[in-house]
């Protein structure tokens, strides 16, 4: 079992009203309506994201890498989890979040050129486990208008095929306008900081690829790898709607556009 650290990779969900009904200086608020100090959600976050190679080499060296570019790969990541949040102050809301995330990152080969079996044309690794942490939010805004940035730490436990390590800083802004006292909307972004490393073995058939010295070699052939990974694209746009049901009941619901797919969704009970 590995761990792996995401600084802000798993983005979660709080209200984005401007200010809330918080535990110390309300008085800051004015007359603007408070929601209520805790919540206690569920959240949804998946994304698609494109990733360029660092490096990648085997062992043995059957399969050099002269230009990283050349190669497609992909990112797909699924997280839930539930979490507890709290407005500290009107400005501040901090949350902490135990889940499961799922991944798997692909690396399509057959731009090498090399005569893999289809089925081998693309290194996929996979992983998943549980996922805890925490974060905050820091938000301004009037009777109409809000803004807001945040960031969330976690540590997960992994298990996968292959040793795997993720590393990420994500950075969330949002601007938005507020209709009534039920409903929000805002224009965003995340600004992501990734980096992924994956090693192990996998067998491969690399038919007249490899002359073994002193007799031939059975296939399928173990071979070892150690790719290392980051982001392709550092910024993606989103859009996103708030609603309140109730005093009580809220959610969320973000879509994220451009070369980084997201979609999040949030639904949380409040209470003082």
């Amino acid at each position: 079992m590995n761990n792996k650290r995401l600084l802000a990779l798993l983005l979660s969900i709080t209200p984005f009203a401007a200010q809330a009904d918080a535990l110390f200086g309300n008085e800051m608020a004015g007359d603007v309506k408070l929601p209520r100090t805790w919540g206690i959600g569920i959240d949804y976050f998946e994304m698609t994201q494109p990733y360029q190679l660092d490096s990648l080499s085997f062992s043995p060296p059957v399969l050099p890498i002269t230009d990283p570019s050349i190669l497609d790969i992909t990112n797909d990541l699924r997280h839930n989890d539930l979490k507890l949040d709290v407005w500290l102050f009107p400005f501040l809301n901090v949350f902490g979040i135990y889940g499961r995330i799922d991944g798997d990152t692909t690396i399509d080969l057959s731009v090498l050129g090399v005569p893999f079996p289809a089925d081998v044309n693309n290194l996929k690794v996979d992983y998943d486990g549980d996922v805890f942490g925490g974060g905050a939010v820091l938000a301004i805004g009037g009777e109409r208008w809000f803004a807001s940035v945040t960031g969330t730490f976690t540590d997960t436990n992994l298990k996968g095929d292959f040793k795997s390590s993720v590393e990420a800083t994500t950075i969330q802004p949002r601007i938005g306008l507020r209709f009534g006292d039920h409903t929000e909307f805002w224009i965003g972004g995340y600004i992501i900081d990734a980096k992924e490393k994956h090693s192990g073995t996998i067998d491969l058939d690399l038919g007249p690829l490899i002359a073994p010295p002193g007799g031939p070699i059975p296939r399928p052939v173990p071979l070892e790898f150690a790719a290392d990974l980051s982001q392709a694209k550092d910024f993606n746009v989103s859009f996103g709607t708030h609603m309140m049901f109730s005093d009580a009941w809220e959610a969320t619901v973000e879509v994220g556009a451009g070369d980084r797919s997201t979609v999040l969704a949030n639904i949380t009970f409040r209470f003082e």
